[in-house]
């Protein structure tokens, strides 16, 4: 068992070491975007302090080692190399709950065992998939490295006319998918225990996020990632399927990540807007990787992204219509339509805040269909059917 995790180490390495990525960190860049879309703007974001309220690690844990010295473990270092970005700002460890009345007003609930009382048929509860996971450094600055990850979101998103990131599938090199299997293999080497928490949160979401990817370019061309599915009964697509990844040892689906880790440790509504299904009825995938650096205010950034656009909140004659994203996961905003309103009233716009003033939750809606970044006349009628 050993010997093939090195293999396949060593293989995600060589993929790694050939992708035409690793000439993006000296700044060259492959074709931009295709007509009619524009490359995602990174806007400057506020620096908000946090509570610095952590666990203690309870027993001392091995140094992580980088991705060139991981690279250079399994007998390759690639001729550029992967340099880590320096860490100077303050850690910022924790992200905890946002009261509804102050959204910079944050306190810490940390309750990992605690499952919740989703009783949907298809969305898991948040339980604990193993408590190893709640376990982490909160003195270490070891910054995990996702340029691989950042330079492909740089080099295949585009922006359509309604604000909706997309990937353009079609045009991922073989050398680029390359570059994302030796990725996500240097993600599963990470020792997530030596992590900080905005670290780990970070690696979760690019985790998820890029093997999700993965997934689609595995079987792609597809309408939506549903149809991706292991037996007949895979209603909801790969989600539940095992062996999405495995860290420290532990066999993961996705779901697994989202209501496994993620929603149990973290108890932050906002979770929800950093991880993506490849839908377009999702939050949008981020433009660049997640980084530990300003997180608290990225995730601000993306709950009024999505809270502010026509993918989450639909006003009709007589209330207003949600995400399911919503009703799947009531309990972690609330658990009713009173606390789930005054969560979306937090980042809502003076044109959402509207929408929603005095209006009661009526239904819910999604949209399941791929975030393809392909211009087809569907593509380009959007902006006026929906």
């Amino acid at each position: 068992m050993i010997v093939k995790q090195q293999i396949s180490l060593l293989v995600g390495t060589i993929l790694l070491a050939n992708s035409p990525c690793l000439a993006f960190q000296s700044g060259s860049r492959s074709a931009g975007p295709v007509g009619g879309f524009t490359s995602p703007a990174t806007p400057p974001q506020p620096v908000l302090s946090l509570p610095q309220a952590f666990p203690q690690q309870p027993s001392p844990i091995p140094v992580q080692p980088s991705l060139q010295q991981w690279q250079s473990s399994v007998g390759i270092v690639t001729p550029e190399g992967h340099a880590l970005a320096p860490y100077s700002t303050p850690l910022t460890n924790t992200v905890g709950t946002v009261s509804p009345a102050n959204p910079n007003a944050h306190t810490l609930s940390q309750a990992p065992n605690q499952a919740s009382s989703n009783t949907s048929a298809t969305i898991p509860s948040s339980s604990l998939v193993d408590t190893v996971f709640s376990i982490n450094d909160p003195y270490s600055n070891f910054t995990v490295d996702h340029s691989a990850w950042d330079c492909l979101l740089s080099r295949y998103m585009v922006t359509d006319a309604v604000g909706i990131n997309r990937l353009r599938y079609a045009a991922v090199t073989p050398q680029d998918r390359g570059a994302l299997k030796g990725y996500l293999q240097y993600l599963q080497s990470v020792d997530t225990r030596t992590l900080n928490r905005n670290e780990q949160l970070a690696f979760w979401f690019n985790l998820y996020n890029a093997r999700t990817v993965e997934i689609v370019l595995e079987n792609y061309p597809i309408r939506s990632i549903r149809q991706v599915k292991q037996k007949l009964t895979d209603f909801v697509g790969p989600f539940d399927d095992p062996g999405a990844v495995t860290v420290l040892g532990k066999s993961l689906s996705l779901n697994d990540i989202e209501s496994g880790i993620v929603r149990p440790v973290w108890q932050d509504p906002r979770i929800h807007y950093g991880l993506n299904c490849a839908s377009y009825g999702c939050p949008n995938l981020a433009p660049r990787a997640w980084t530990a650096v300003n997180l608290d205010a990225q995730l601000n950034r993306a709950a009024s992204d999505y809270i502010n656009s026509n993918r989450a909140v639909r006003r009709g004659l007589l209330g207003v219509r949600v995400s399911k994203i919503f009703k799947w996961y009531k309990d972690d905003f609330g658990g009713s339509d009173e606390t789930l309103l005054n969560h979306l009233r937090q980042y809502a716009n003076p044109t959402t805040l509207q929408k929603l003033q005095g209006q009661r939750i009526l239904g819910y809606f999604y949209d399941w269909s791929l975030n393809d970044g392909r211009i087809t006349r569907q593509r380009l009628l959007e902006p006026l059917i929906r």
